[in-house]
């Protein structure tokens, strides 16, 4: 009997860590914490944007790459969750694939939530294009929003 009760109550004890609060300061230094890199888009005043197409938020980005699958739970495992195309770039695309938001800004690969298919999400940075499959092994960054 004392072994059930000291099971149960190892069990009760885990699982309440397990349900912690893991959400971190939506700043520079919160995403720095979880080894990220902080990520500001361009405002609507930057040179080459508009109010539709820039937004100035901010992004927290994984300093290490994954597949797509590991880059939602990553994003979720810190409280938030990985951006959608409309938040990454705003009003869209033009027609060369360039996403004015993030021009410049950040040029490697970064997923988001937004599938360009049922198998194929989006990378957003400086370019946006369809990338791979997320069950794939291809690594990019997670990109994550508030």
């Amino acid at each position: 009997m004392q072994k059930y009760i000291a099971a149960l109550f190892l069990s009760l004890v885990t699982s309440t860590f397990a349900q912690a609060d893991t959400s971190i300061p939506w700043t520079k230094a919160g995403c720095e914490s979880v080894k990220g890199t902080w990520i500001t888009a361009h405002s609507a005043t930057d040179s080459g944007c508009d109010a539709n197409h820039c937004n100035g938020l901010s992004f927290c980005k994984s300093n290490v790459t994954m597949n797509w699958w590991a880059a939602v739970i990553w994003c979720r495992s810190i409280g938030h969750q990985l951006t959608d195309i409309e938040t990454a770039c705003p009003s869209g695309i033009s027609s060369g694939g360039t996403c004015a938001n993030l021009k410049g800004i950040t040029s490697s690969g970064n997923w988001t939530i937004t599938p360009a298919s049922a198998t194929q999400p989006y990378l957003a940075d400086g370019k946006v294009t369809v990338y791979g499959d997320r069950r794939e092994t291809n690594n990019r960054y997670a990109f994550c929003t508030e």
